[in-house]
């Protein structure tokens, strides 16, 4: 911004007024204050031909407990083997992303990320196993991602408009999930499991 104004020749005043803001906000804009609003900052930035441009990160994700994911996981485990030992939010990689549930077996490890809104499943998939390869970098076990999604009917009407992708990405449906859950067996592939909470699993 500095740089900017200096280029156009403007003193701060002469960008206050344009911008419509006072003196002092507008310095504070220039020295980078993290206090100034976006509204402010767009108009400061405009004021000297500059486009101000927001990127988003992903960052920390809300806990399962504050999503109300919780429930959920607590069911899983509650079907789980006894020779499979849980990890709630497992932290993996460097960006503070954590998977909601992991299965640790003596064969494979089950890395399972619930979802109770099934949005965008290619954008989902794609998070779920972006986690599966940060923790495949710590563990020499195979490692299977579980999607868990909650079993409502819009969910199930979101996500059969991709049942073709569904199953060439997760081959292994419900009955087999379960199967290997209750079991303590190898799952042997990726898979979903519809739960619905407070009830039992359903295929």
């Amino acid at each position: 911004m500095r740089l900017a104004r200096a280029t156009l020749g403007m003193t701060l005043q002469q960008v206050a007024d344009r911008a419509g803001v006072s003196w002092s906000t507008a310095w504070r804009a220039q020295a980078g204050d993290p206090t100034i609003g976006v509204g402010t900052l767009c108009a400061v930035t405009e004021a000297v031909g500059l486009d101000l441009v927001l990127s988003a990160y992903p960052g920390r994700q809300p806990s399962l407990r504050d999503s109300g994911q919780l429930t959920i996981v607590e069911h899983v485990q509650a079907q789980a083997h006894g020779s499979w030992q849980p990890s709630v939010e497992l932290g993996v990689g460097d960006h503070g992303r954590a998977i909601d549930l992991v299965l640790f077996g003596a064969a494979e490890i089950l890395a399972c990320e619930v979802e109770r809104m099934a949005t965008d499943f290619q954008a989902q998939f794609r998070r779920g196993d972006l986690k599966r390869r940060e923790l495949a970098e710590v563990h020499r076990r195979p490692i299977r991602l579980v999607m868990v999604i909650e079993d409502t009917r819009r969910n199930r009407a979101a996500l059969g408009a991709h049942a073709a992708a569904i199953a060439t990405r997760l081959p292994a449906g419900p009955r087999e999930v379960l199967r290997a859950l209750r079991s303590g067996h190898a799952l042997g592939r990726d898979g979903i499991l519809w739960v619905r909470r407070g009830r039992s699993s359903r295929r």
